[in-house]
């Protein structure tokens, strides 16, 4: 791993791109509404989000600034209304996601990859209450939104569907960071990356 600590100027670039990153994936959350983007939403946060998170760990190639990042977004939408549960989940992916791509100081095409892959599915983390707080969960979206929401996000929710959300999300992952090579190529040549 890279022992060199985060400086100011790295705060400010991790401020930067977490603020990019929010906004890349805020329609994608906003879509979170419908049921079926609900269960597709990590799938999409990773294909929209590889272009600032790629672009973060180039540029702050130092354990802890995705960590950073990824922590602050969740602690947002936590605040903002989605279940403070997600945060046992999502924490413990960001940072081992962190520290997969740091194991090759964020220089591995591979490692990044995988790492991103990973990262992408912290968002999987709001949907613990669906398995874990079944009945009040759903109890709470009934009041919320109505008997025939709280139906259809019942039968989307089921446990046969987490492979779907498992494979989604690597799959949203996958294009994502794919995207991010294609368009960032040239700077990633100059950085060294690939």
């Amino acid at each position: 791993m890279n022992n060199s600590k985060i400086e100011v100027k790295d705060l400010i670039n991790i401020g930067l791109f977490t603020a990019i990153y929010f906004i890349f994936i805020a329609p994608p959350g906003i879509l979170g509404i419908i049921p079926i983007f609900m269960l597709l939403l990590p799938a999409m946060v990773g294909l929209v989000g590889g272009i600032p998170i790629i672009l973060l760990i180039s540029k702050v190639r130092k354990f802890g600034a995705l960590t950073i990042c990824g922590t602050i977004v969740s602690l947002i939408l936590a605040i903002m209304g989605h279940p403070w549960i997600a945060l046992i989940f999502s924490i413990p992916v960001i940072l081992i996601a962190d520290g997969l791509m740091a194991m090759k100081h964020y220089k591995s095409w591979k490692y990044n990859c995988l790492g991103y892959i990973l990262f992408s599915f912290w968002p999987i983390g709001t949907f613990i209450p669906f398995y874990f707080m079944r009945n009040s969960y759903l109890s709470f979206i009934q009041d919320k939104y109505g008997i025939e929401y709280q139906n259809t996000v019942a039968t989307l929710f089921s446990v046969e569907m987490i492979p779907v959300i498992i494979i989604t999300t690597i799959i949203g992952a996958w294009i994502g960071v794919y995207i991010a090579k294609l368009i960032l190529k040239k700077h990633f040549k100059r950085t060294g990356m690939i």
